[in-house]
């Protein structure tokens, strides 16, 4: 169990084969506190260990999140069952959420913990006295507990929906014996014990292994060790390892997700483990560069901004109003997971800015998919009768439900995205620029054009500009639809994809939206009495020169999809702007180290015979260059989130989002998807 000097009760500071004989005997302090004469030391403070354990290791594991998660069970491994205080405080959480939602909302529970040096039911009982709250359920575990220690009990709770295992051994070896059901693996780790200093046996490098062994894609990890040989071997195995400031005595605690396994059979998964960067070299000025900055300033990284342009924001994120909104599909599928993500990644992060005090003219007022044609009411009638996404995501609306919610009349219902919204794209990138410039050392060049890049021998990097040549020791490029026109970066299959927006001056109150529209293109709310319309989309095409006819076409699109309305005049346009959107492919964005995509072919070329072979050899990729880009249409939802990714990347810490979608958003998935297709000759 926890205490405020970081001594904790632990199971493995004799590291023989037998299994425990007796129970142990304790002592009490003054104040209650539990004494372990084995350790000369307390289980746990009095004042502090309910709350620290609570922080430490259900916090730290997101636990309350993940009981409602019930499409997977959850397994949880400790070291340590000592007072069995982590357990109790587990099961309290679980028994709150089973009360409020119902026990078909939370998932199932497998506890298993690990104890050499157990207590008795009694000392169980005396030690957790002084929490009144937790006495019904230790009372249900104790009648359960065993009179005499075996190698392992069982016990459950909550009509079996909670399961204890505890077994009586020493930590390496009882988890080394330790076989799950096919395919379980552990998803949480309650990393408890003395501290390494008072019990150095126990922090093994053979108990990591043991960890990893047992740990499932992404599984969590949470100790209230900040060690740095801890954190070394936590990296060797295959975590991700960051510290995390928590409030009380112990103010920073450690947390890490296993996402690097060296023997996952899927080597391009693994990403370059870098010591944290010192300054980063940004090539952008753009939304994507923005938020990069703001949250590489917020890690303490100093970061130089190389924008082509006379200013910030000249680009995509130059347009009057922008569209905040995800691209969600009628199935679950991995496109719409990753933007139902980044909307709520997205929505947080901004609202955080402006809690911090900077402003941006914006509205979170949702948005409309109108369903103006008869597919598209096909498609919402299919998923008015079986939704596959939670209402507060998206729902179908009929005719007088939409116009109530537009503020205007239509005629056609459509799919409603109440978290979607609007936002002025330039202001909101200067006020990341104006917040990150606050915190750290930060740097704006611009009109710097940058017209090549070459690695040096000692691999940093050596950027050609119009205004000579610069030096980058850590390098993003995040030009948006010029970053294919760079070496390396044009080897990814991105392609530009022109658009005109429209402003409009409001000439009517057919004019006055209360909500975004999208239709073949999108209408939006005013702002500063005018709103935008567009958007055109022109592949391939790289001139940002303004048309008359894209103003036509815009205004036309209007009227196909929404006749109901008073016509948009020619007259009433006000402005407009022609910028280029970075495509992908599969229209996902990419996020992530840039590969050294000839060696591929040699290297995973077995993939082409069987997708799932085995091979464990470490992607290659450039050292210190890497790329956000693809973030199409929809880069005021995605900026956020996959900012989120290169932070990751750069710090050394947690990647935020699952294997799964990491690789759907890694550089290297085309070459990779491209050899399982065949497309590379293999001996």
């Amino acid at each position: 169990m926890t205490q405020a000097s970081n001594h904790h009760n632990d199971n493995t500071h004799n590291t023989s084969n037998d299994s425990p004989k007796d129970f142990q005997n304790i002592a009490y302090q003054d104040n209650g506190a539990p004494y372990s004469l084995q350790f000369d030391d307390i289980y746990f403070d009095t004042e502090s260990g309910c709350q620290q354990s609570e922080q430490v290791f259900l916090r730290g594991n997101q636990i309350s999140e993940r009981l409602l998660e019930t499409n997977t069970p959850l397994i949880i491994g400790e070291t340590g069952f000592g007072t069995g205080l982590n357990f109790f405080l587990t099961a309290a959480k679980m028994q709150q959420l089973i009360a409020k939602y119902g026990g078909d909302k939370v998932t199932d529970v497998h506890f298993i913990s690990v104890e050499k040096y157990p207590l008795s039911s009694e000392s169980i009982k005396q030690s957790l006295a002084m929490w009144t709250d937790l006495q019904p359920l230790i009372a249900k575990v104790l009648a359960q507990y065993p009179d005499r220690p075996q190698q392992r009990c069982e016990l459950s709770l909550f009509n079996n929906k909670l399961k204890l295992t505890i077994l009586f051994d020493d930590a390496t070896q009882g988890f080394a014996k330790l076989k799950l059901a096919k395919h379980a693996k552990i998803n949480a780790w309650y990393l408890d014990g003395f501290s390494p200093s008072q019990n150095s046996a126990m922090w093994s490098e053979a108990l990591f292994e043991q960890i990893a062994r047992l740990s499932a894609e992404d599984a969590t990890l949470a100790t209230f060790t900040v060690a740095g040989f801890v954190r070394r071997r936590l990296t060797q195995v295959g975590f991700r390892v960051a510290k995390k400031k928590t409030a009380g005595k112990k103010n920073q605690t450690l947390v890490a997700k296993f996402q690097q396994s060296p023997n996952s059979g899927k080597g391009y998964l693994l990403r370059p483990n870098q010591p944290k960067a010192q300054h980063v070299t940004i090539i952008g000025g753009g939304i994507a560069a923005a938020c990069l900055t703001y949250q590489l300033a917020q890690q303490g990284v100093k970061v130089s901004v190389i924008c082509k342009d006379e200013a910030i924001a000249q680009g995509a994120s130059s347009n009057a109003i922008g569209a905040l909104y995800p691209l969600i599909h009628l199935q679950r599928d991995e496109i719409s997971e990753f933007y139902v993500h980044a909307l709520a990644r997205a929505r947080t992060f901004y609202d955080e800015l402006v809690a911090q005090g900077y402003d941006f003219a914006h509205a979170w007022c949702g948005l409309l998919e109108l369903s103006y044609k008869e597919a598209l009411q096909k498609r919402q009638e299919k998923f008015a009768s079986a939704p596959v996404w939670p209402h507060d995501i998206i729902h179908s609306l009929d005719a007088q439900q939409a116009s109530q919610i537009a503020g205007v009349t239509l005629t056609n219902g459509g799919m409603f995205i109440p978290q979607a919204g609007w936002i002025a794209p330039a202001e909101l990138v200067k006020a990341l620029f104006d917040a990150a410039s606050k915190i750290g050392q930060v740097k704006i060049r611009t009109n710097t054009k940058v017209e090549q890049l070459t690695q040096l021998d000692d691999q940093r990097w050596q950027l050609q500009t119009n205004k000579g040549e610069l030096i980058a020791s850590t390098l993003v490029v995040c030009g948006g639809a010029d970053s294919d026109q760079l070496t390396p970066i044009n080897e990814l299959p991105q392609y530009p994809v022109r658009g005109q927006v429209s402003e409009v001056a409001i000439a009517s109150p057919d004019h006055q939206l209360n909500t975004v529209i999208c239709h073949k293109g999108y209408m939006t709310p005013a702002n500063n009495e005018k709103f935008c319309i567009g958007a055109t989309f022109d592949k391939n095409d790289r001139d940002i020169e303004v048309r008359s006819v894209d103003d036509t076409y815009n205004i036309e699109m209007i009227s196909q999809s929404m006749p109901e309305l008073e016509t948009i005049d020619q007259s009433s346009i006000v402005g407009q702007k022609a910028r280029l959107r970075a495509m992908t492919p599969d229209h996902l964005p990419i996020a992530g180290p840039m590969p050294k995509t000839d060696q591929y072919p040699a290297l995973y070329g077995k993939l082409a015979q069987d997708k799932n072979w085995k091979i464990n050899s470490p992607a290659p990729y450039y050292a210190n260059l890497y790329v956000i880009s693809g973030l199409g249409a929809r880069g005021l939802c995605s900026a956020p989130l996959v900012s989120d990714m290169l932070v990751a990347d750069l710090c050394n810490q947690p990647y935020p989002l699952p294997s799964k979608m990491r690789f759907n958003l890694a550089a290297n998935r085309f070459v990779i998807k491209d050899i399982i297709k065949g497309k590379y000759a293999t001996s």
